[in-house]
């Protein structure tokens, strides 16, 4: 009795391959997955493919949950940091340009006008001096 139900498989089987010729034998059953692909990974290469969905199948605890959370922080973290620190510069550059344009203003008016003063102190000096000499000259 035992291999009735056998025997019946087999003869459906050779039915369904009757109407189906070109059909392989690991078709006759689609719903069972099966590797028709031969990849040859080369060792140690770095393409393999990795795992990057969880399944879970009872309700995550607080410490699963946090865990998760910090994981994903840092990896936004570390991704957007680049466009994070050029948005600073760009901003910093926006707003600082002005202020230190005026601060070089400034300080280019003072440094103008003690420069002038220097000058004039001096040509003070020297025009002192020379009629100092011309009168004890003459």
């Amino acid at each position: 009795m035992s291999s009735e139900p056998d025997d019946l498989l087999g003869k459906a089987d050779a039915l369904m391959a009757r109407h189906h010729p070109g059909r392989p034998a690991a078709l006759r059953n689609p719903e069972i997955p099966v590797l028709e692909e031969v990849v040859d990974y080369p060792p140690g290469g770095g393409d393999l493919p990795v795992l990057t969905e969880y399944v879970m199948t009872a309700p995550p605890d607080e410490e699963q949950i946090e865990a998760l959370a910090a994981g994903i922080r840092g990896g936004l973290l570390a991704e957007l940091q680049p466009a994070i620190d050029a948005l600073i510069e760009e901003r910093l550059r926006e707003c600082l340009a002005p202020l230190i344009e005026g601060v070089f203003d400034e300080l280019r008016g003072k440094l103008q006008l003690t420069a002038r003063e220097i000058l004039d102190d001096a040509l003070h000096t020297a025009l002192e001096r020379e009629l100092r000499r011309r009168n004890n000259g003459e």
